[in-house]
């Protein structure tokens, strides 16, 4: 058992942060593809599962209906984070707060996600509809019950801002591996053999590594923490009174919701614009472009962390990212220079300032929970991570249904207008981000002393039990 405040060895940093490879394999496949899966462009040799809906007067495009689904889908499991955050921050038992819920919830994580790619109804069905709306409701559900003990127990086993920084810099470079199994190698698996075989591949990826992961940190994540006693609603209403997490958190909505929206945007976009044919591997080359920029610049980040903070780097990103993103709109279509080529250079810029997405919202949200505890004497890592998700969650549950109402202004190599407006409604999220950011004040390494000196609160607050 490490003791509070000591380092994580190495090999245990490496093997908790493995889990990334798998996760981001799931969430990047989920956020690629599925929109694609469920409601194709007509050129491609796919058949929809949705149909569209034609009541008379009210009609529903199928790409729009399965928007909705997968918008209802997010919105609604997103309200089960505050609870099992809640939950996990005052469970007691013999493996401390977080990892029973790990041990127990991971491997539904894994069967509900390969179920998503496997519908009951061949051909188009409102059956197939329901279907997808209940397996991913499960598939979200027995995820956050694993993946939010697992998330939270990051400012747990790293109490420094060098080890937090270590640690999300490791995330990063498996996230980028596990991204590039999700955004890469199943475009080539899906071309070659189906999107079932595809699905099954990398439910196995996350389930592999999860367990990899929580071996890593099984003898280290703490088991004598103060459980946090208070009720569900005094735990959510003293998280939103954090002034320094409410100026983080739409933040990191809106910067999510405008990756996750270019991320889905891009196989239509390959398959309409770049290259119509073998559009799988077209889409796996520009992700490629992406995740190698994306390597690229994070080294530089990590060492700006150090030198200015985590706050000035991640402002930084934001801004970057909502001036490039607009100029997506001409990704393409410039005359002269061939599209595979454009679309190559298009993605490698768009990666550079994208890897601030990744790499620091995990540090900040824990600097976040150091600076509650000084406010309220609890550590309530479970509930400031699952808040951070449920707001994330909700604002990124939007992206299928925005990009898919942005598309009806035009999908097509002969009518691209929706294609080409994704990059600038994209940009301006990423400021709006930016701009609410601007009130963020935290020192990277949060004390009484350094908080104190930055001009913010330190009075203790009593909270409710």
């Amino acid at each position: 058992m490490s003791k509070p405040g000591g380092r994580l060895p190495l090999i245990n940093k490496l093997l908790y942060t493995s889990d990334m490879v798998g996760s981001q394999a799931v969430a990047q496949t989920r956020n690629l593809w599925l929109l694609f899966f469920l409601a194709p462009p007509a050129s491609v040799s796919l058949t929809a599962v949705v149909p569209p809906i034609d009541l008379g007067p009210f009609a529903l495009d199928s790409r729009v209906l399965i928007g909705l689904v997968l918008t209802a889908g997010r919105f609604i499991e997103a309200f089960d984070d505050p609870i099992i955050g809640w939950w996990s921050d005052r469970t007691r038992s013999r493996w401390g707060r977080r990892l029973p819920f790990i041990l127990l919830a991971t491997p539904f994580y894994g069967i509900f996600f390969a179920l998503l790619w496997i519908t009951p109804v061949g051909g188009a069905s409102l059956v197939n509809a329901v279907y997808i709306f209940v397996i991913l409701e499960l598939f979200f559900l027995s995820n956050t019950l694993s993946g939010g003990p697992y998330e939270s127990l990051l400012p747990e086993i790293a109490r420094s801002h060098r080890d937090r920084m270590s640690i999300v810099g490791w995330q990063f470079y498996f996230g980028i591996l596990g991204a590039a199994l999700g955004l890469t190698l199943t475009g080539m698996i899906q071309d070659a053999f189906g999107f079932q075989v595809m699905g099954l591949v990398i439910a196995g990826s996350g389930l592999v590594f999860r367990y990899l992961g929580l071996r890593g940190v099984w003898n280290h994540a703490p088991r004598e923490t103060p459980t946090a006693q208070i009720s569900l609603r005094d735990a959510f209403a003293a998280t939103l009174r954090n002034k320094q997490f409410l100026y983080f958190i739409p933040t990191f909505v809106f910067f999510q919701l405008a990756v996750a929206m270019v991320i889905a945007w891009l196989p239509f976009f390959v398959s309409e614009i770049i290259q119509p044919a073998n559009g799988g591997t077209a889409t796996a080359i520009l992700t490629v472009l992406a995740l190698a920029a994306m390597s690229v610049s994070v080294v530089l980040l990590w060492k700006l962390s150090n030198a200015r903070g985590k706050r000035w780097v991640y402002s930084a990103c934001l801004l970057g990212s909502a001036i490039y993103l607009p100029f997506l709109y001409f990704a393409g279509f410039v005359p002269g220079i061939p599209p595979l080529l454009q679309g190559a250079v298009m993605a490698f810029l768009a990666g550079l300032p994208m890897a601030g997405v990744n790499l620091m919202p995990r540090a900040i949200t824990a600097d976040i929970t150091d600076y509650d505890e000084i406010l309220t004497g609890m550590r309530r890592e479970g509930m400031f991570f699952a808040t951070q998700n449920l707001f994330e969650k909700v604002g990124s549950s939007f992206s299928a249904l925005l990009l898919a109402v942005v598309l009806l202004l035009g999908e097509t190599a002969s009518d691209p207008l929706g294609i080409r407006m994704v990059g600038p409604v994209a940009g301006v999220l990423a400021f709006l981000g930016f701009l609410l950011f601007r009130g963020y004040r935290l020192p990277s390494t949060v004390s009484l002393e350094t908080v104190a000196a930055a001009g913010l609160d330190v009075t203790r607050r009593s909270i409710k039990g």
